[in-house]
């Protein structure tokens, strides 16, 4: 069969395009990769580690009324004696002499007192020494700033992926990800002195825009260098960062028991970024994408070298030069709007939604298991270990099966397993725990194979504002996440598994519509990006059979 124009011109051109990729001339995987692989895991622990804190900064403490100062009287009693059974938390009984109360209690004198709410607390330090939400008092009527705090959190993620992401576009990755690693490490310093919530909030917004920051512009700095055959593995690969960033928190919270101390230590992998920044290089595609072309041929000789690759000079010169001509004809305009362009808007809206439902989803569970019975340090650790596995098994099912049926079967199991949550029965325990881990763990690959589709979907002048944009959309659904928990009291505990199981589904089809980026060089221009998706949308019956079965028919 013949092939079009297009097809010759289009970077899903075959083997021949894939071997004409410009990091295959110097060896698109070796060690030069590799050390920016290790520092890209390095900017995701901070990310990973700051995000998931919270669960333990504001965790489910018994809290009571607090005692009067001239009143001597163990918990227990006062518990008994001084609070109403139906709500020891928030209220007390009204009285004016302690001990008139405590005789009429000896005697099994029934009086039918009047409460109040509680004006102050008292916590159960025996497991925390210190947390957010005793020293502010985030119980009873001030309990929703707790899911707040992860809303704000999540809001600093929209100042990282539009702001920040312009920047990387504009004026490269490198130096941008020194400058959110300044704002995080900053913002988190300032964090931990917080004399108020409002301070730890604002605070934690900016490390949240900070630490994401340089955690997303560190992967697409990533993406760019790797070879196509290799970004399935390096792509999934980098997610060790978060995973160890995740556990380290039970771990560091148990340890520690007192937020301050637990800021301060998962502070410290931002002070060492800080100081390895001179030992990242410039992507090289970014930079031919701008017209920097002696900067880029010079990074270039120094990867080929240290990947020991014996490409000549000047092949390398002609290679950049012809990469380079498919840019000048190609206005550079960083802007959101390039996104929905023809032929490039309908994958940006698809894609969009497949962020905000995976976000939501995730988040929803992930943040939710200080509601599980059972010691808290083992249900978050346990909820993290399950993502191990996620992280093994996807490189190798994307490289064999693909970008996007796996996408849509992950996130559609996700969804079901969501689903049957509710109707199954409590006792014995551990069925529901299996399927919630189910859940958990279908979530985590459709979330970690999307990261890597949507890096090989945007083009290269505009991927990270793409990448920024498609987590602009998820940090919607990863705001409203924390407010599952109040959803599900405020109506019915199936209400979030029925919004979880129809989003999923929902995006599982959705993800059908996108085209298939396995194994093919990632696009450098919005023209070329544009073209993919048109040669992806079947337009015609022939063209759906082909979509569904990956089947050709010649002609």
């Amino acid at each position: 069969m013949a092939m079009s124009d297009e097809e010759k011109e289009g970077p899903s051109s075959g083997k021949n395009s894939e071997e004409e990729d410009l990091m295959d001339l110097v060896k698109g995987e070796g060690p030069w990769q590799r050390w920016i692989f290790f520092m890209a895991i390095m900017c995701c622990f901070p990310d990973s580690s700051h995000n998931m804190v919270m669960s333990f900064y504001a965790p489910n403490l018994d809290h009571w009324c607090s005692r009067p100062a001239d009143v001597n009287v163990s918990v227990e009693e006062w518990k008994t004696i001084a609070l109403p059974p139906n709500d020891q938390s928030c209220s007390r009984y009204i009285f004016t002499n302690f001990s008139q109360i405590r005789e009429e209690h000896l005697k099994n004198i029934s009086v039918n007192r009047k409460t109040t709410p509680c004006k102050s607390w008292e916590y159960d330090d025996s497991v925390y020494k210190s947390t957010v939400l005793s020293q502010w008092n985030l119980v009873c009527e001030r309990e929703w700033l707790t899911s707040m705090s992860k809303s704000v959190f999540i809001g600093g993620y929209f100042l990282s992926a539009t702001l920040f992401g312009y920047m990387a576009d504009k004026f490269g990755r490198k130096p941008i990800i020194v400058l959110c690693n300044v704002v995080a490490l900053f913002s988190a310093i300032v964090c931990t002195f917080s004399t108020s919530f409002l301070m730890f909030a604002i605070c934690r917004f900016f490390v949240a825009a900070g630490v994401t920051g340089v955690d997303n512009i560190a992967f697409v700095l990533l993406m760019e260098v790797i070879s196509p055959k290799f970004r399935s593995a390096y792509g999934i690969g980098v997610n060790i960062g978060w995973i160890t960033g995740y556990l380290c928190i039970p771990l560091i919270a148990w340890l520690l028991r007192d937020w301050i101390l637990i800021q301060i230590v998962i502070t410290l992998p931002c002070t060492f970024l800080l100081f390895s920044w001179w030992l990242l290089s410039e992507s090289p595609r970014w930079l031919l994408a701008n017209g920097k072309i002696d900067e880029a041929v010079v990074i270039l000789s120094k990867i080929a070298k240290r990947n020991g690759s014996d490409i000549t000079d000047i092949k390398l010169k002609e290679q950049v030069s012809k990469t380079h001509k498919s840019h000048e004809d190609e206005k550079v305009n960083i802007n959101i709007l390039q996104l929905l362009k023809s032929g490039l808007w309908q994958k940006t809206v698809i894609v969009w939604y497949l962020w905000s439902v995976n976000a939501f989803m995730y988040y929803g569970i992930s943040y939710n298991t200080n509601e599980l019975a059972g010691d808290p340090f083992v249900n978050f650790a346990v909820y993290g270990v399950v993502e191990i596995p996620a992280y093994i098994v996807t490189p190798f099912l994307i490289q064999l099966k693909g970008r996007k049926y796996p996408l849509a079967f992950s996130l559609t199991v996700a969804g079901i397993s969501c689903l049957m949550l509710y109707p199954l029965p409590k006792d014995p325990w551990w069925i529901s725990e299996i399927v919630s881990l189910l859940g958990k763990f279908c979530i985590t690959c459709s979330f970690s194979i999307l990261y890597v589709f949507t890096a090989e979907i945007f083009p290269t002048t505009l991927r990270t504002v793409g990448l920024g944009s498609a987590q602009v959309n998820g940090r919607i659904g990863a705001a409203l996440a924390p407010f599952v928990r109040e959803l599900g009291r405020a109506s019915h505990p199936i209400v979030p598994q029925i919004f979880f199981g129809i989003l999923a589904a929902s995006g599982g089809v959705l993800a059908l519509l996108l085209p298939e980026t396995r194994n093919r060089r990632v696009p450098d221009t919005v023209r070329e990006a544009s073209k993919i998706s048109r040669k992806s949308t079947p337009k015609k019956k022939t063209d759906i059979y082909i979509e569904l079965t990956g089947f050709k028919h010649s002609n």
